[in-house]
């Protein structure tokens, strides 16, 4: 084998361990996770405390378990319109029944090891009929393996 041979494998094997390492980087974590999702509900005292806003700012939270398929959590009375994932990122649209019509909300998120940042904007039916946005922030954690069905 020739030096210049060589050095090509060499440069072939460190970039193919690269693409794989940076793969695994990019990989959703599967798992029992926990969600907590923080709502502007227009209205909202944004300097008081989660206890004491007007509108029902308080954080909801939940856990579900994901998969790299799977890596958006979804309620019931929800159904997922559309994923798309792109490594550790993932945008999607949702819609969920409410006893108020039909809420409409479409978000992004990325998955880094444990954890999850995000953010979500629903589209919500208004007091007048009107709908109005309300922007969220969504933090996630791994918790565990799931449980086995």
């Amino acid at each position: 084998m020739t030096r210049a041979a060589a050095g090509n494998l060499l440069a072939l094997s460190l970039a193919t361990a690269a693409s794989v390492a940076a793969q695994a980087a990019e990989e959703i974590k599967s798992g029992k996770w926990e969600f907590t999702t923080q709502i502007q509900l227009p209205g909202a005292v944004q300097s008081a405390p989660p206890s004491q806003t007007a509108g029902g700012n308080a954080p909801m939270t939940r856990t579900a378990c994901i998969d790299a398929a799977n890596p958006i959590p979804a309620e019931a009375q929800c159904k997922v319109n559309q994923v798309d994932r792109r490594g550790s990122l993932v945008t999607w649209a949702m819609t969920c029944n409410s006893p108020r019509g039909e809420i409409h909300s479409a978000g992004s998120a990325r998955y880094a090891g444990n954890t999850m940042e995000g953010t979500v904007t629903a589209r919500v039916p208004g007091p007048n009929g009107q709908p109005v946005d309300t922007p969220g922030h969504i933090a996630g954690r791994y918790l565990a393996p799931c449980d086995a069905k």
